[in-house]
This record gives structure tokens, sequence and C-alpha cells, in this order.
């Protein structure tokens, strides 16, 4: 009988394809080849192996050509990669393709022709990771002996143990980090550290570089692409035995892990926005699961889910309650931004800073006196939130995506704009020139409104004219480079105020911060998503944690138009366990995870009406599934919508979602898994369906 093969390839395929092996040496799961597929050469992994039994030769075609002398990828890695796919519901070639560095599987022709006719080209030298002195490494403090102690056990243990590690920022969690990896490497193990952002990368790395050295490799998005090849065939030769990575390093080649370390395991940058849009956190309990490792889930504000895992026992705890070195957490100031009737006329009067408040400026100011550090948060780029036309009412939308275009009055790179700026798509990076005519009625008193970090930093730079003063964001930073740069100098203390985005709230250590100010603190709380209050009190917690980490007291003025609600109260008091509390006693009865499941469905095209057609017969199809199923299961499973995505349109494309929502994840599961085998007859081609399992948010 002839050998079969099952080849997964790059294409939304419902399963690999079967072809017939005709090469002498027998098959091997895991190796690349190249196949007919249509009328085009395709690049696949072979990812079965079998015999001809009842299919007729006649019906198959064959392998054309072997790429690898030895298997790309371990039978370890290909069993994870399966997990993800199936649990996702995301084609397994396409899942594949999209956890290998670029080039491993491409899908286009003349990159098909290059592949097979020359080698994969890699990094002719290792990414450099600039030195960074953490200083003196002093002794544990008791709760980080503890949390330590923890983690050694469960390594000893050699089975699956996940723990959540709640520390409070300054707690010292990356010198435990250390510690445990270097008593996992002890027992023989390797082990492997995800990071959310790229941001955090430099001076993680470089703490874990003045420990292991060479053992060391990175994996993420900031390095070239020859360089991510590099970097993960060293991985795949056993050459590394610590693995630093952000969301995709949770698919690394690395065998034998022992300890799996998920740093900042609340933040949202774990979760892939498109594609496969899986979570590297989750995945990373999966993956330690698989390994038989300790997973540590280290954060100062845990997801909910997580700290209820906690709670429930299904993840042990570790807690370090109190900063390193007995430093006090910041002092907390919150300004009630609500103009008060008395005080109206007065505060509407109050100059062109209309973002900063009597008691921040003072603040700021004080900091200067005595030679230290301010940070000033903003979540919001931009010189100006949007723009419009007073005469007629006309605001300036994105073309695209029907969204308010931002201003950004000095953008980099745009000297020719400089006078009128530039009107930006934050979304689909539209560009046009800004504080033009306006095109509904011809007027000439177009105006912006609001503000962002340009503008903040721009206004600082006029109230305080001897201060030096840099902005971090995604306009000032958009390479790895020049952000590791001016965080560098920053630390260094070569600016006395740095402006920024969240970028700036993520892990970072800045010994001379004493001031950090809150701009808008509720503005997350607008954002149409179910865990709105668990990511402000995240934000605020985390950009007042960059306070007082060194010799000096911290303290944090907090501006908001929401002081009292609950998620600004306990993050303004570090108050986690009240914020738990009351975040959960508005989640029950909703059903909001933990309390229940989640699977949303987004529908998208170039035309409304088909998109909201085609959305309402899926939602149709469901409830027939769960008409027919409900007698003899009773499936306690929610449809809700079809219903427009918060951002209705982007990038030309109309947005439905259909979420479904169960406390039954096998019954949420079956149920999607019965409309996708009748898909094909609802949803057309013209018609993008995305399906999002556990979703963080529905914009």
């Amino acid at each position: 009988m002839k050998q079969l093969v099952e080849i997964a390839i790059p294409l939304p395929l419902p399963a690999p394809l079967t072809y017939r092996w005709e090469a002498a040496k027998p098959p091997i799961k895991g190796t690349r080849v190249i196949v007919p597929v249509g009328r085009r050469e395709m690049a696949g992994v072979i990812w079965r192996t079998g015999t001809e039994t009842d299919i007729s030769p006649l019906q198959l075609r064959s392998v054309r050509k072997v790429l690898d002398s030895s298997p790309l990828l371990p039978g370890f890695l290909m069993e994870f990669l399966e997990w993800a796919a199936e649990y996702y519901f995301y084609p397994t070639g396409l899942a594949v393709s999209e956890s290998l560095p670029p080039g491993f599987l491409p899908s286009k022709t003349r990159n098909i022709s290059a592949l097979i006719n020359s080698p994969l080209k890699t990094g002719t030298s290792r990414f450099r990771i600039k030195s960074w002195n953490p200083g003196n490494v002093k002794e544990l403090s008791s709760s980080q002996a503890k949390a330590l102690a923890s983690i050694e056990a469960s390594l000893r243990s050699g089975s699956f143990s996940p723990m959540l590690l709640h520390g409070v920022t300054g707690s010292g969690k990356t010198e435990v980090y250390i510690r445990a990896v270097k008593k996992c490497l002890e027992i023989g193990r390797t082990a492997l550290v995800l990071v959310p952002e790229i941001a955090m990368t430099s001076q993680i790395s470089a703490w874990f570089m003045d420990r292991f050295g060479s053992d060391l490799t990175l994996l993420h998005s900031g390095l070239t692409n020859p360089q991510r090849r590099d970097h993960w065939f060293r991985i795949r030769r056993g050459e590394s035995v610590v693995v630093i990575g952000t969301r995709s390093g949770v698919f690394a080649p690395l065998d034998n892990i022992g300890l799996i370390i998920v740093d900042e395991e609340h933040d949202p940058s774990y979760k892939q926005d498109d594609k496969f849009l899986y979570n590297a956190r989750d995945l990373a309990l999966v993956r330690g699961k698989m390994s038989g490792a300790a997973v540590v889930l280290g954060s100062a504000t845990p997801s909910i889910t997580s700290f209820f895992h906690a709670m429930s026992g299904k993840f042990s705890l570790a807690e370090m309650k109190e900063r390193v070195s007995d430093r006090q957490l910041p002092e907390v100031k919150t300004v009630d931004r609500r103009l008060k009737k008395k005080k109206g006329k007065k505060a509407a009067r109050r100059g062109i800073r209309r973002w900063l408040s009597a008691r921040l400026e003072q603040a700021v100011r004080e900091t200067l006196a005595m030679g230290e550090q301010t940070v000033i948060f903003l979540n919001r780029r931009g010189f100006a939130t949007y723009v419009f036309c007073p005469d007629c009412g006309h605001v300036f939308r994105c073309r695209n995506c029907d969204l308010t275009m931002t201003w950004h009055r000095n953008p980099p790179g745009h000297d020719a704009l400089k006078k009128g700026g530039m009107l930006k798509c934050h979304y689909c990076g539209d560009e046009t020139p800004g504080m033009q005519v306006c095109p509904e009625c011809n007027g000439y008193a177009v105006r912006a409104v609001g503000f962002g970090t340009e503008k903040v930093a721009d206004e600082l730079t006029e109230l305080l004219p001897d201060a030096r003063i840099t902005r971090i964001d995604r306009d000032t930073s958009s390479s790895r480079k020049r952000l590791e740069e001016t965080l560098s100098a920053f630390r260094r203390h070569e600016f006395d105020i740095l402006v920024g985005t969240q970028m700036i709230t993520k892990g970072h250590d800045f010994p001379d911060v004493t001031l950090v100010g809150i701009v808008a603190a509720d503005s997350s709380l607008n954002i149409p998503d179910f865990n709105a209050s668990e990511r402000t009190f995240q934000l605020i917690s985390q950009v007042a944690g960059r306070a007082g980490r060194g010799e000096r007291p911290g303290r944090v003025v907090i501006q908001t138009f929401a002081p009292d609600h609950y998620s600004i109260r306990h993050a303004s008091s570090h108050d986690y366990a009240a914020f738990y509390e009351e975040e959960c006693r508005t989640r029950q009865p909703l059903g909001y995870p933990p309390y229940g499941n989640m699977i949303n469905i987004r529908f998208s095209g170039v035309k409304k009406g088909d998109v909201q057609e085609i959305a309402n017969s899926a939602a149709g199809e469901m409830w027939k599934i769960l008409k027919e199923r409900e007698p003899e299961t009773g499936w306690p499973v929610e449809i809700l919508g079809p219903a427009p995505a918060s951002r209705a349109r982007l990038n030309n494309r109309y947005r439905f979602n259909l979420l479904l929502k169960s406390p039954s994840r096998r019954q949420l599961r079956e149920l999607c898994g019965k409309f996708l085998e009748t898909r094909h007859k609802i949803v057309p081609g013209r018609i993008r369906m995305e399906i999002d399992v556990d979703p963080i948010n529905f914009t």
C-alpha cells in the first residue's frame, strides 16, 4: 500500500489535506514539504502519516518536494499547536504559520520559489541586550522568600502547578522570577518568561542577562526577520535554556520546560486581536500542563478571572503585600474635576490648560524644585481628540472607519504639514492635512477640541520652560530602538517629566520618580466593555506604582470626573481585595467571566445591509440548533445580538457582533461547533467571519 500524509497548509481549511507520499524515505511528522494546491504550489507541514486504504490513488495528488532533512517542528510543539487551533476554532495550517517566524511557511508563489531554491536566511549575530545595572541584589524580604519557596516546591514536584503571584508594585517580583528560573535550571529543566509588550523586554532581559548570560534568548516582533529565525533555531537546537518573549513566545520550540512565568498576567496585550485570536496567558497554562511545569502568573493587579481561580483553589496563591526595603506605597490624592455650579464660571475662565488642576500643577512644580522626576499619564495620544466646524457642526471623520480623526499639531516626520498639522485615524492609519477648510460649508473657523499627550507635553513646556520634558506614545516611539532610547534617557534623569500613554505603565522601574499625575482617570470607564472597570483599576494602580520606587517617598495625583466610582476609589487606596469583591458582585448576576463563558462571532463586509443580513441568518441558525437540542440537554446558552460593534466600521468594513454566553464551557463550544458544520451554507465568501473565544473586548 502507498503511504499517505496529512499536510497542514496555511489556508483557511477545516482540516489538513491528504497527499500521497512517493519518496523512498518514510515521511516524518513536523517536516516541511511543497505540495500542489489547486493550480499553485504551497509549503506545508507533515501533520500525520498513514497508509492508503479505501481512498483511490487517482483521487490524491503527491507531495512534490521535501524541504527539511529533519523535522522543523518537534512533536511537543505540534501537539500544543493542534490543541490551540482546536480550542480557538482556527485552521491548523494558519495557526502553525502564524506562530512561526516569517518565512517558514510562506503562502505567496514568489516566496515559495525562494524557499525551494535557497535555505532560510538567519541573523548573522544575536540581538544585543544593552547592559543595565539593577543595583546590588539584596537579601529577599520575608514575602519574597515565601513566594520563592512556594515556586521551588512546585518545581521539585515535577508536575503541573499553576500559581498566582500577587505582589504590589515595587514588591520585587522580578527578583523572585530570576531566582526561580535559576532553581529551574539547577534541576535540569528550561524556563520561559513572557512579558506583555516589547517595551518591557529591554529592562527585564537585561536583568536576566546579568544572571544567565548566553543561556538567554529573546523572541519578539521587534527583532528583524533573520534575527527572529536565528533565535528560533537557537532554541530549537537546544542552545538556549531561558527564553524571554512577548505574546508569540508561548510558541517557542523550547523543550523540557519546567517553569513558565507570565509577568503582568492581567495585561490585555496577551490577547491577539486579529487572525489567530489566542490569549498567550491562557495558552501558557495549557503548555505548562502539557509539560508538567510550574506556571507563575504575576501581577500587582491580577485579572478578576485569575484571582477568582486562586480564591477557589484552582491556582495556588502567593502574596507580597509590601514593597522591598520597607518602602511605602505612594500617597494618593484625588482631584474632583466636576464643575460645581458656584465655581463653574470661574473654572471656565481658567487659562488654556483645562486638563491641569491647580493641585497637580503645584505638585509638579514642587517635584521639579526638589530635583525629582514626574510621570504624567494620559491614555490618549495626539494634540486634540477631534476637529469640528462650529459654523455647521461638521465633525472630521475617517473616510474608512467613520470614527473621529485625531489632530496632531506637530506630527513626527511631517515638517511640510507643520503649520496645520495632520488629522490621523488611530485605527486604519489614514492621514489628511489638519485644520483645513470645512468641506461642508467652506467655513474657516475649524476648531480642535480635547487633548492628548502631544498637547499635554506642549503646554507643560510652555508652563515650565526650564523643565526637560519628553513623551512616549505610539507616535514618538514607533520603533523599538527609539522607545528604548527614551526610556533609558529618562532613567538616567536626562529628563524631568515623562508624558505618556499606557506604554509607560507596565513594569518600568524609575528610581527618581516621586510624582505621578493621572490626567483623566475615568476615560477608560466609558469603553463599552464588561471589563472597563477592571481595566480602569489596573491602569490607575499600575501607573501609580511608578512613584516612590527609589529611596524617596512617592505621591500620586488622580484627576477624575468620577471620583465616586469604585474602581477609582479602591485604586486610590491600593485596595485590590475591595475592588475584586465589588467587581464580582457586578459580574455575577450578568454571567460575565469568571461566572460564565463567552464566544464572540464577528461578521464584517463592505456592505452594511449584507453583513447584517448574514449575521441575522447565523443567529437564526443558532437558535434553531438550540431549539433542537434543548429538550434533551437543556442547553443554558444565551445568544445576544447580532449588534453593531462599538467601532461599527473599520477599514471600510462594517462589523456586527454575535455574542454567545453560557455557564457551561462545553455546551457553548458544542453550539459553536454545530454552527460551524453548517457555516458554508449561511456565510458566503464575501463576508468575513471571526470567532473570538474568551473575548476581552467587543470593539
